[in-house]
């Protein structure tokens, strides 16, 4: 059994003391806790791929359905040539995510479902941002998520932007090996600082998979090991 000296030694006494102060100075509790911020990573890491999968052929089917409506010779949505006069196309930053996802594939496997695939979440996460609201939201995607909270199509994208965003910083701190059971902030409109928990975040990515579909959303998320986890946090 690992005890706190033997786990303080092996993650640094400056991680350690982070578990400590969340368990109110307890080191025992917080030796728990560490082990299972592991175990809830691990199985957030099972649902991200999920949400991710899923959203991303919601966002594919629905441009390449939109591009093609306007040119049936289109191949992919991600050449932005097609895109009607004076409506954002790419900037740098979501051209060099799209060269760095085909720079791995070579010949035949550089297609437009191989590229799709090889794109990170990042820039799906972009393709909702309000820069592209006209190019892409407006005439295409708006119809292609359900029940998205919102009177209005600007107020739809700006809610499932927001839950993105927050989605993406979980999953960024996951990848670093952050500490997620510790509440983290972000700034929200006007300059608020919002604070965000696991818990809170978990609840947007149900909410985003809900928005791409009930079926696909139950099928996913009733064998997920997260609401258990997390009923379960060491206190």
């Amino acid at each position: 059994m690992m005890t706190p000296d033997d786990l303080e030694k092996l993650i640094s006494p400056a991680r350690f003391s982070t578990f400590v102060e969340l368990s109110s100075g307890n080191r025992y509790t917080a030796t728990r806790l560490y082990a299972w911020t592991g175990r809830l990573a691990g199985a957030l890491l099972t649902d991200f791929r999920h949400l991710e999968i899923v959203f991303r052929n919601r966002v594919d089917q629905a441009l390449m359905a939109y591009a093609r409506s306007l040119d049936h010779n289109i191949v992919s949505w991600l050449d932005d040539s097609w895109l009607p006069a004076r409506t954002n196309g790419w900037d740098e930053g979501a051209k060099k995510a799209i060269r760095q996802a085909c720079k791995s594939l070579h010949g035949a496997r550089r297609s437009h479902d191989a590229t799709i695939a090889n794109l990170t979440f990042s820039f799906w996460r972009y393709v909702i941002a309000g820069r592209y609201e006209e190019a892409f939201w407006l005439p295409a995607l708006d119809a292609a998520f359900i029940g998205i909270p919102g009177a209005t199509s600007v107020d739809r994208r700006a809610s499932l932007e927001n839950a993105l965003i927050d989605l993406s910083r979980l999953r960024n701190r996951i990848a670093h090996h952050e500490p997620i059971c510790k509440p983290w902030t972000r700034s929200g409109q006007g300059g608020a600082k919002l604070i965000l928990t696991v818990d809170a975040v978990y609840e947007s990515l149900k909410e985003v998979l809900h928005w791409c579909g009930a079926s696909s959303a139950a099928y996913f998320l009733e064998p997920s090991c997260v609401p258990g986890l997390l009923a379960t946090r060491p206190r």
